[in-house]
């Protein structure tokens, strides 16, 4: 039996029957919510008893934009100017919206999902391959397509989308992330989002998935071999798990009574 360990890289968004995590460690996933619901400053709600938080922030333009000519000038985003601790992260409220080069998307951000590299490049730990400062962290995303480049074949403004903006996460990672209300993505590195997801979830799902799926395939499983999940319950855990009854492998977790429970294993 080979053994596969998936740490948790990504915050839960409020879906136990996605991304069920056992800890009480708070999570949060970043959304927008139009100036209509609230024009308040970015606010924490918790999502049940589960411990985990959404931060919710209001959109600045007085409407929310649903074709490339409805686009403003500006728009929220957070951002930091220098390396540290998270007191660093501002909301800024005036950032250019990005350009769209002509294999682009431009999204109007409906959630954003946090994972450990975005505290971890906050922190300077990537320096020497990040993008200039000031940056707008975030790779998680989903959203509405509002513009399209020139060279853009499967998309069109008005579908909902997700994925991650940065084709390398590490190195040269976008200076513009996806905590902003719209953001620039190749077309490439997104996809129609299922109608049976809303955006939370689907904004949860990117690099968790991709590195689930990454793994396996680097180790080399295949049909027939077993797997030992260490971290069966976390983002990417699950994920390994539910890859891994698409490829017909066969794994066990160290946490099989509680996926169990949440017919996720059995």
């Amino acid at each position: 039996m080979q053994a596969f360990l998936a740490y948790s890289i990504l915050p839960n968004p409020c879906s136990r029957s996605f991304f069920p995590r056992p800890t009480n460690r708070p999570q949060f996933l970043l959304s927008s919510v139009s100036e209509s619901r609230t024009g308040a400053a970015p606010t924490a709600r918790r999502c049940g008893g589960t411990g985990r938080s959404v931060v919710t922030a209001a959109s600045s333009s007085p409407a929310v934009a649903t074709t490339a000519t409805d686009v403003p000038g500006t728009m929220k985003a957070w951002a930091y100017e220098e390396y540290g601790d998270a007191s660093v992260l501002k909301l800024d409220e005036a950032v250019s919206v990005p350009a769209v080069g002509e294999d682009q998307v431009l999204v109007r951000v409906a959630a954003a999902a946090l994972n450990p590299v975005d505290s971890k490049r906050r922190m300077g730990k990537f320096k020497a391959t990040d993008s200039p400062l000031p940056t707008v962290p975030g790779y998680d995303m989903a959203g509405v397509v509002v513009k399209v480049g020139s060279q853009v074949k499967s998309l069109k403004e008005g579908d909902e989308v997700y994925g991650h903006i940065s084709e390398k996460v590490l190195e040269g990672p976008k200076q513009f992330g996806s905590l902003a209300e719209y953001t620039a993505v190749e077309e490439k590195l997104v996809a129609l989002k299922p109608k049976s997801i809303d955006f939370a979830q689907a904004a949860g799902l990117p690099l968790a998935i991709e590195t689930a799926h990454e793994g396996l395939e680097r180790a080399g499983f295949s049909a027939g071999k077993s797997i030992l999940v260490l971290g069966g319950a976390g983002g990417v855990g699950t994920l390994v798990i539910q890859v891994r009854h698409c490829s017909h492998f066969s794994s066990v977790s160290k946490w099989t009574e509680f996926l169990s429970s949440q017919a996720i294993a059995s």
